[in-house]
């Protein structure tokens, strides 16, 4: 059975979103992503989808990744067996410094891949499911208060969702700090809220609020100090008000172990693209298990491709104790798969077949492919 990597094919397609989406430095209207696949010769294809929040975010963009890939990654990969996953991953921190949501995107595809040769999915890869399906947690990112509110009430009356986190960061952070318990009020006796600064806020403010934060029922704070503040976290955490989530501050396993050593998390958040795929997930979610570190199943905003991927790694865990915010496929306008990943009663369920165990739709990929010239958001 032929089984070397004899081509990778890269393109990149913008799908728009169903509303704005309001982040903490920029509100955004579509999504871009970097498809790949992984061709074997003996005729097997595996894909993979890179995606971020924003170039903002960590340095990476679909265009940064897509050159990584192309000029750098894919000549390590030909004729390589992508079965030695680990072997591979290796020579890629050897060759390429950095670039995690680069080499994620390729670990995906050679995940996929690998089980299409053992028609075996993903997650009995990594270990086995420990769960079928996830709770996920919807972003209110209106940027208004009562629309934020409404929204909220609304999914828990249509039993699409129960649990919510917001965004925040748009505001001066006292200002922000009041507008989300404002929400956590509106949404009290009905669901709870997470809070999602994106590392925006200073010490002194949160320390200042942390108190009508919990009156309120906050669920979690979410990386609400910048990511190098460890110091700032662990006064948060020692407080013993909201239980503080590591974001940004989380993605290599050294960060683990860091966070884990200054008691500076109570609970990490997980995305594979950050953390350089799945296998590093897994290592960084095993520190957070030997500290007795909660986990949550972030989101990059991915489509059905990529949020397959987030989902078989995080349905292995034994402490994905916040469930997850893998939402992207409903967030989106339209998605990337001839059939999008199932939701239902607020809960995600994980594929059962081959790799992924989703199927790219061609039709799809060349009605998004970007030309040349236009950017992200479609302006010239």
């Amino acid at each position: 059975m032929k089984t070397a990597i004899k081509q990778l094919q890269s393109v990149i397609v913008d799908v728009p979103i169903k509303r704005p989406h309001q982040f903490s430095t920029e509100i955004v209207t579509t999504k871009s992503f970097l498809i790949i696949q992984v061709e074997l010769e003996n005729g097997l294809i595996g894909i993979g989808e890179g995606t971020t929040p924003g170039i903002w975010w960590n340095g990476e963009s679909t265009e940064t990744m897509q050159l990584v890939i192309e000029q750098y990654i894919k000549p390590l990969l030909i004729g390589k067996d992508p079965r030695n996953i680990e072997q591979l991953l290796q020579s890629f921190d050897r060759h390429v410094r950095a670039n995690p949501f680069a080499k994620a995107t390729v670990e995906m595809a050679l995940f996929d891949v690998v089980g299409k040769i053992y028609n075996a999915p993903v997650h009995q890869l990594l270990g086995g499911l420990f769960q079928e399906a996830i709770d996920v947690k919807w972003a209110l990112a209106t940027g208004d208060a009562d629309a934020d509110i409404e929204e909220g009430k609304e999914l828990v009356r249509s039993k699409q969702y129960k649990d919510f986190k917001i965004k925040a960061g748009k505001f001066e952070p006292a200002v922000d700090a009041a507008r989300a318990v404002k929400i956590a009020v509106g949404l009290r006796g009905i669901s709870t809220i997470g809070i999602d600064p994106n590392g925006s806020w200073d010490r002194g403010t949160t320390v200042r609020w942390m108190d009508r934060l919990h009156e309120a029922g906050v669920d979690f704070l979410e990386q609400p100090l910048s990511p190098l503040d460890f110091e700032g976290a662990a006064k948060l955490v020692e407080m013993k008000k909201v239980p503080v989530m590591a974001d940004e501050s989380v993605a290599t396993i050294q960060d683990a172990h860091r966070l884990a050593q200054e008691r500076a998390a109570d609970i990490f958040s997980l995305k594979i693209h950050k953390s350089g795929g799945m296998r590093n997930t897994l290592k960084v979610a095993a520190i957070a298990e030997a500290a007795g570190i909660s986990c949550f199943g972030g989101t990059s905003l991915e489509s059905s491709i990529g949020s397959a991927a987030s989902i078989h790694a995080f349905g292995v865990l034994r402490n994905l104790d916040y469930g997850c915010e893998t939402f992207g496929p409903q967030w989106l306008a339209d998605d990337l798969v001839k059939k999008p990943l199932a939701f239902q009663d607020g809960k995600i369920s994980i594929p059962s077949g081959p790799g992924l165990g989703v199927e790219l739709d061609e039709a799809k990929i060349e009605k998004y492919k970007r030309r040349q010239g236009v950017l992200a958001n479609g302006v010239l």
